[in-house]
């Protein structure tokens, strides 16, 4: 930890904004960089892309001290750093775990974006590994902790409305039958992250954590598969 107190942070997978055809969601700078700048609790010391020069361009993109904020092109060497105390792993599914394998065994702490990994052997793997290390580990499903679901579930366990028998959920995922170039690998079932393993896990986080219920499923729900065709933006 810093003098400072806060968490020392190396984050994969921040990239500098797209200056041609986009390559990806770059969900790490919508959902975790404007918290982390911020932040009284945690710094970005570190930035690991898929090479050391995209890592410095991000670092210059987004305003960062290069004197400060070490850039990186591989796992192994944001595992290597002495001053990163948390690894914060934001790209795509079937990477997570060659991502952060390096840091686990470092003994560092470590964030992955859900779902963990393409399947469940690599999850597995993942999950098996910090607990033969012992490191803390935050997979992020965080909706059971919005205010409306602890709400939730602090009446249905205060019995505010009776006994809960039962629940419906009724969603919908963004999108639809046509999916972008960029994100094409949202159709190849092999990666693991699509819309159904992502929006679904989310969802059911949500509810699970909110109702403290089982789920009981219908084979109905899925079965009809959607036909994607993609396009180029």
């Amino acid at each position: 930890m810093a003098a400072s107190g806060k968490i020392r942070v190396g984050f994969i997978g921040l990239n500098a904004p797209y200056a041609g055809a986009p390559t990806g969601t770059n969900w790490a700078a919508q959902a975790h960089l404007p918290y982390l700048r911020t932040s009284s609790k945690y710094e970005i010391v570190a930035l690991q892309n898929s090479s050391t020069e995209r890592a410095a361009k991000a670092i210059e993109a987004y305003s960062f001290d290069p004197e400060k904020v070490k850039a990186y092109g591989t796992p192994e060497d944001i595992a290597n750093d002495p001053n990163v105390d948390l690894v914060v792993s934001s790209i795509r599914v079937d990477r997570h775990a060659g991502s952060l394998i390096p840091s686990i065994k470092a003994n560092k702490d470590v964030f992955v974006e859900w779902p963990i990994e393409a399947n469940y052997e690599k999850a597995k793997e993942l999950t098996d590994l910090v607990r033969e290390h012992n490191v803390r580990n935050v997979v992020g499903l965080q909706g059971g902790y919005a205010a409306v679901a602890t709400k939730v579930r602090s009446m249905i366990d205060n019995g505010d409305i009776g006994k809960v028998e039962s629940s419906t959920f009724i969603g919908k995922a963004r999108g639809g039958g046509i999916v972008s170039q960029h994100i094409s690998y949202f159709v190849d079932r092999k990666t693991g992250g699509n819309l159904f393993t992502i929006g679904f896990g989310h969802a059911m986080e949500f509810i699970t954590k909110g109702e403290s219920l089982q789920l009981q499923t219908s084979e109905r729900c899925f079965a009809s598969p959607i036909q994607h065709d993609i396009y180029t933006d």
